[in-house]
């Protein structure tokens, strides 16, 4: 018997117990869902993570700290260049802090082209003329390699010392009409001299122009509030805030540019070697990437399990189905049908189960994930990202892993098959 007339014949055999094709076919159905959901949610998560570090930092940036004491017990004894932890006294802690001896020595290693201290300035206000006066949550330093979300401006050719970036709800509370009304226009930094005295406080303010104005992502999180400015205009504020204080020249952490992202490890490895603690971008998105990867393996599990219930369930109908035709079993062999071909039958069939189940319940997976998308990408304030990904390799790997394993529970019922005696099996009522 033909190859092509045996899958023929088993999907007539199944078309003669449809109701029951059909409910075996959608107990595999529920494990190709969740398997097909868990596996475009994977490949969504890392598009997802991909754009996280595109938004927040650059794979060409470390970020550096100086190592941090090993915590003790008893009395430290007291460093210079760190400053003490709250309380004092036996137990406790120092924080180290990188000084402008660090960063020359940083600055020194193979494929570093820049270091930028984080400045973080800290200012009473920012204002416009005529205008009310805000609180700054923070200030960052613009960095270029960093991929931004703009309501209004651009930020191509980078940002100029007299140049400022501004989130879309300051521009509404400083006074403008919308996030493209504030662009060309003047804001002003006040900033307070901790030098000075409490009797005789000085301050000055700071006038830039807005270039850009930043708007809110589900992906920015390093600068989702922050006022941001060029490298050299936040240490000119942070020099005029913190010059003759303490603490001076002192940086909690660094950015540190590379000319090449394939060597991050290795200047991560150079750096940790001579007392620095250094973070690559996917060292910073690690904890995310494995709380991911764990969550889809606790998913998958769940479809693995509906996929092995349903194991079950093909041996049973296909057993049953055994018993039903064990006269027209006997039959096809009393007429020279072979053993071999009697179980390549029933193993036919139980293979198209597995098609339909798993066509059914990948189909259903991604129509079910392609109508979620944009409301879970409003949801979350992510753009043009898809949190769930359908890759058609996977969706098919899906399809043709769950016919195997359906072809696999189908062998004991066609080894059953195959080994009836065609005179006893004519002579069954």
């Amino acid at each position: 018997m033909k190859y092509i007339d045996t899958i023929k014949r088993a999907g007539r055999s199944l078309k003669n117990a449809k109701a029951r094709t059909l409910l075996t076919s959608l107990a595999i159905g529920v494990g190709a869902f969740t398997i097909t959901l868990s596996l475009a949610a994977g490949e969504g998560g890392k598009s997802y993570t991909d754009s996280i570090v595109n938004t927040n930092t650059s794979r060409t940036e470390l970020l550096v700290t100086k190592k941090q004491p090993v915590a003790s017990e008893g009395p430290q004894v007291y460093d210079e260049n760190a400053v003490s932890g709250v309380g004092g006294g036996p137990g406790a802690q120092q924080v180290a802090f990188l000084s402008q001896t660090d960063l020359d020595t940083i600055a020194k290693q193979s494929n570093v082209t820049s270091v930028t201290p984080n400045y973080n300035p800290s200012v009473r206000y920012i204002t416009t003329q005529n205008g009310k006066n805000f609180v700054v949550e923070a200030i960052a330093v613009f960095s270029p390699s960093v991929t931004g979300t703009y309501a209004a401006g651009s930020v191509e050719g980078g940002l100029s010392n007299t140049e400022i970036i501004i989130p879309e709800e300051y521009s509404k509370a400083l006074g403008f009409k919308d996030a493209g009304d504030a662009i060309g226009k003047t804001v002003s930094l006040r900033a307070d001299k901790l030098s000075s005295t409490m009797t005789a406080p000085e301050s000055e303010l700071f006038d830039f122009t807005v270039k850009a104005v930043s708007s809110k992502s589900g992906l920015a999180f390093r600068t989702q509030t922050s006022i941001q400015l060029s490298s050299d205009s936040a240490r000119d504020v942070y020099t005029y805030i913190n010059e003759g204080t303490r603490t001076f020249g002192s940086f909690l952490l660094a950015a540190v540019e590379i000319n090449d992202a394939n060597k991050a490890n290795d200047v991560k490895a150079a750096l940790e070697s001579k007392g620095f603690e250094a973070q690559t971008a996917e060292d910073l998105l690690g904890t995310v990437n494995t709380f991911i990867n764990v969550l889809l393996g606790i998913v998958i599990g769940f479809g693995a399990l509906a996929v092995l219930t349903s194991v079950f369930g093909i041996i049973n109908t296909q057993y049953i189905s055994v018993l039903e035709r064990t006269q027209q079993i006997g039959l096809m062999k009393a007429l020279g049908m072979r053993r071999r071909d009697v179980g390549r039958l029933f193993k036919l069939e139980a293979a198209w189960i597995g098609f339909l189940g798993g066509a059914i319940g990948a189909g259903l997976a991604v129509i079910a994930g392609t109508i979620a998308n944009p409301y879970i990408s409003e949801a979350l304030n992510l753009g043009e990202i898809s949190l769930l990904s359908f890759n058609p390799i996977a969706v098919g790997g899906v399809v043709i892993g769950l016919m195997l394993i359906a072809v696999a529970s189908g062998i004991l019922p066609a080894r059953k098959a195959a080994k009836l005696d065609p005179i006893e099996a004519l002579r069954t009522e």
